[in-house]
């Protein structure tokens, strides 16, 4: 099988291709012509993330595309260059007729389906707050991915730590299941390929939803 990675080149990217290599995907990752990423590995494309050109070329023949994209400082540049970068994404995969989608979110962009939780909420009103221009490109994010025609799921993280993968997950709408604050990015990497890949799972359980995932 193979998958194009996108938001790759950052901490999380190396566990999902950790994780996609292991499973034996041929893998395609998309870097910034400024980033230092390489891998012997993978087949890596480097452009801007609004090149359509590019982007068609790195998404074709992919049975599934997995986005880590997401802002990844404090200093948010202003507009919504992630949500743009992702917008752009989808219009690559609908000419090139690829359909799955799974894309890393958070809780700050809620779902309808969402109930209270304060360990979800107040970190989100404390991001709007203080980040406005970042809170706006994460729900503008989500909004794109649903507007969308894509086979999407939408895997929303609180905290990302770096420790081993557990194998055991809280997995559900914020509000209706128990969630902790933290989940290993090696756990997230395992979720998200098995949304294509693996046959303990109903592959598209998950699609047209957003699920928090966190450390049981």
């Amino acid at each position: 099988m193979k998958a194009t990675l996108f938001g790759a080149t950052g901490k999380t990217g190396a566990y999902l291709i950790e994780e996609g290599l292991k499973r034996g995907f041929e893998l395609t990752v998309f870097a910034r012509p400024g980033s230092r990423f390489e891998d012997p590995n993978v087949r890596i494309v480097r452009g801007e993330l609004t090149d359509p050109v590019l982007l068609a070329d790195a998404v074709r023949g992919a049975d599934a595309v997995l986005s880590a994209l997401g802002p990844t400082s404090t200093r948010h540049p202003g507009g919504l260059p992630i949500a743009t970068a992702t917008k752009a994404i989808i219009a690559a995969m609908k000419r090139e007729r690829i359909q799955r989608l799974i894309a890393v979110s958070t809780g700050t962009a809620v779902d309808p389906g969402d109930g209270f939780d304060w360990k979800i909420r107040l970190p989100a009103r404390l991001i709007r707050a203080a980040m406005p221009n970042a809170y706006r490109d994460i729900v503008e994010l989500a909004n794109a991915i649903r507007a969308s025609p894509l086979d999407w799921t939408m895997v929303r993280v609180a905290f990302l730590t770096d420790r081993s993968a557990s194998g055991k997950l809280n997995i559900g709408l914020y509000g209706r299941t128990r969630h902790s604050m933290t989940v290993a990015r090696a756990d997230l990497a395992v979720f998200m390929f098995n949304q294509i890949s693996s046959r303990e799972v109903v592959n598209n359980e998950y699609v047209g939803k957003a699920p928090g995932i966190s450390a049981a």
